[in-house]
């Protein structure tokens, strides 16, 4: 049963939409009264000419309004790029096609692709043209881009309007395409030896954990062990209780953790268009870090308190006709939108398919002011692999990434730090210096190049 606060709540609501559907016949009904009273004056005072030119230019504007929405009729657009993913200093050639598929020509068209601004375009994007019937008209043009990143192409607005220009409608297109710049990469696997593994992948004899696929013997039975280490074969054999051994786990990759933190890098918070060279410095050592530890056959993933570009855009658009252009672009989701966040991550595994998806993730990891990196670590602890090392890439060590680092190494978890400075900056040691930890400064390709050789 409808308690009676929901039932009075629906009955305002019902009473509210009748009141709005009533106010708009009102409206309706006046604006037909205000008509009919204009005609009505014109034909006592005799005034024939004014009426007839009332007409004609109503008749003039019904006409320019069926012309432009006529042309757009059966517009169809096709857009076809080379890449969808590129390296800095590369192009990716693009198609553009607009056809009219009817019997009809498309008067006076204008039609334009709308591009990221972080997007240089080499050739025309825009044309103007009169179309006649079942003809097609294809551009070419060149993408690049000096600053990785993800990027959009699209959608094309199509515009056409009346003989005079007093009436214009908008066609926007159903397409939407992307394009990735990947980051730059420094080949530090030159040091790398033949059969030299990146992460060492010795036993760590002080580890608190055991890794199962490492049988090592077996031993009687002592209380406190777990019954699910008893050798049942060999029991039944000796007649007493055996326990399984294990060698202690592995280092077997890397998790890259590289810092977002709005708060890391000023220069991105003050000048936000503008390309930093520090967050560009951390994103290249990452993609470096993972490539070399992806050649030597070994796992790497990635986690990041910054947020993924793609969240900027609408997850589908169907496109569609309007009268206005802003109304057009606003639709078509070109502003940027707010989405949750969630923190950027990849599961850890090897081969190229897992370096493909490592440079495409940085290539469109943003900062973000919604959570520090050691709060994230903290968050994150009880899911992050015991078999890799924790390889930290930040700017900034504060005395609470010191904190969970060394947290986090007390828990059986081996880290690092790849510490991203400007050639320019002061070089001094920070106060919260962890202990027991490496850091690596880097601040240039020769210092990421000295990595190449060493065990992390």
């Amino acid at each position: 049963m409808i308690d009676t606060g929901t039932a009075a709540s629906l009955t305002k609501t019902t009473d509210f939409k009748k009141s709005i559907r009533r106010s708009h016949h009102r409206q309706r009904y006046l604006w037909l009264g205000f008509l009919a009273a204009v005609v009505l004056l014109l034909s006592v005072f005799h005034a024939g000419f004014f009426l007839y030119s009332a007409l004609v230019v109503t008749g003039l504007l019904l006409a320019a309004m069926g012309m432009a929405s006529t042309s757009l009729l059966g517009i169809k657009i096709r857009r076809s790029l080379a890449n969808t993913e590129i390296n800095l200093g590369e192009a990716a050639d693009a198609w553009l096609t607009i056809e009219n598929q009817k019997g009809l020509p498309a008067l006076w068209t204008f039609w334009q692709d709308h591009i990221d601004a972080d997007l240089d375009v080499e050739g025309a994007a825009c044309h103007y043209k009169t179309f006649p019937p079942n003809q097609k008209h294809e551009l070419k043009y060149r993408l690049h881009s000096t600053r990785r990143g993800l990027f959009r192409v699209g959608p094309t607005v199509v515009e056409t309007s009346g003989p005079l220009g007093l009436v214009r409608r908008f066609l926007v297109g159903h397409t939407v395409d992307f394009i990735t710049v990947l980051p730059r990469v420094v080949s530090i696997r030159k040091g790398l030896s033949q059969g030299q593994r990146p992460v060492h992948q010795v036993p760590r004899r002080r580890s608190i954990f055991e890794d199962p696929s490492r049988f090592m013997g077996m031993r009687e039975y002592r209380p406190g062990d777990s019954m699910r280490r008893i050798h049942w074969r060999a029991t039944a054999r000796s007649g007493k209780i055996q326990v399984k051994l294990f060698e202690p786990s592995v280092l077997t990759g890397l998790l890259l953790a590289v810092d977002m933190g709005l708060g890391s890098y000023p220069q991105t918070r003050t000048k936000p268009r503008n390309i930093d060279p520090l967050m560009e410095l951390t994103v290249t050592a990452a993609a470096s870090l993972g490539e070399y530890v992806l050649a030597g056959d070994q796992r790497v993933g990635l986690i990041s308190n910054g947020t993924d570009a793609a969240e900027r855009y609408p997850e589908d658009w169907t496109g569609g006709t309007f009268r206005r252009l802003d109304l057009a672009l606003e639709k078509a989701g070109l502003h940027v939108q707010t989405s949750a966040y969630q923190p950027v991550e990849i599961e850890p595994a090897k081969g190229h398919w897992q370096y493909d998806r490592l440079l495409s993730a940085l290539a469109r990891l943003l900062p973000s002011a919604s959570i520090e990196l050691p709060d994230l670590l903290m968050t994150e602890l009880p899911r992050l692999p015991r078999s890799l090392v924790l390889m930290v890439v930040t700017p900034v060590i504060s005395a609470a990434l010191t904190g969970v680092l060394e947290s986090l190494k007390r828990s059986g978890i081996e880290t690092g730090i790849i510490w991203t400075r400007l050639p320019e900056q002061q070089p001094f040691l920070p106060a919260a210096l962890p202990q027991n930890i490496p850091v690596y400064p880097i601040t240039n390709d020769a210092d990421l190049e000295q990595l190449g050789g060493q065990s992390l």
